[in-house]
């Protein structure tokens, strides 16, 4: 189970459901939208997690410049 303990800080841009992010896209080293490996970014949020019954609050971070996959959630 996931929640978003604070919207997106980028507007129009909404919060992927972190259930569904892979490791490197939960750790910040790919974009949490379109998976890539992150050399410029930005971030877009946080989430709260919950892996074995702890729950993690997790900074999720995407593309600068926004990837193409950004403006499919809007």
């Amino acid at each position: 189970m996931t929640t978003c303990p604070q919207p997106s800080l980028l507007p129009g841009v909404e919060l992927p459901d972190a259930d569904t992010l892979t490791g490197p896209q939960l750790q910040g080293w790919h974009c949490a939208l379109c998976e890539r490996r992150l050399f410029a970014d930005q971030l877009l949020g946080t989430v709260g997690w919950t892996c074995g019954g702890t729950t993690e609050v997790v900074e999720l971070w995407v593309c600068r410049p926004l990837c193409e996959k950004a403006a499919d959630t809007a």
